[in-house]
């Protein structure tokens, strides 16, 4: 259940940035190697903001990662944050990169949602999960 509300929430928010007029630059992250693409669509207030990292593809053989950091914001609370994506650490040491590739990589999860409206009602409107949903792989702390 929780996976079908994280595509439906990831789906939205690219249906929302693919229509509606952007403001691009270039970002930094701790959790990504390298320059993300960041796409903002809103205003001031509200707003979603996504930055795109593909410099697992820009940097074959070097620390790269593929993955995304998407925000939601109204009235200048934050709703919705949902970090996701593989780091890749470099090839390493040819012999140890042969024998086992999958050392190398790292899963990047962190999602949270929170309705501060409701902080006051004593409902928990809360939720964050920072479990990767990947098993087998390491996961990376962001």
């Amino acid at each position: 259940m929780y996976t079908a509300f994280r595509l439906l929430v990831v789906v939205t928010l690219l249906l929302s940035v693919a229509s509606t007029p952007v403001a691009a630059a270039n970002t930094t992250s701790p959790c990504f190697p390298g320059e993300g693409h960041r796409l903002d669509s809103g205003g001031e207030e509200n707003g979603l903001n996504i930055v795109v990292f593909t410099s697992l593809f820009e940097n074959l053989g070097g620390a790269g990662g593929f993955g995304l950091e998407a925000s939601g914001d109204a009235n200048n609370q934050s709703i919705i944050q949902l970090r996701a994506g593989v780091v890749f650490d470099g090839v390493g040491p040819v012999t140890e990169f042969l024998s086992n590739p999958f050392t190398r990589f790292s899963v990047v999860y962190d999602f949270s949602f929170d309705l501060p409206m409701f902080a006051d009602s004593g409902i928990d409107s809360s939720y964050e999960d920072d479990g990767s949903p990947v098993k087998g792989l390491q996961t990376k702390e962001c």
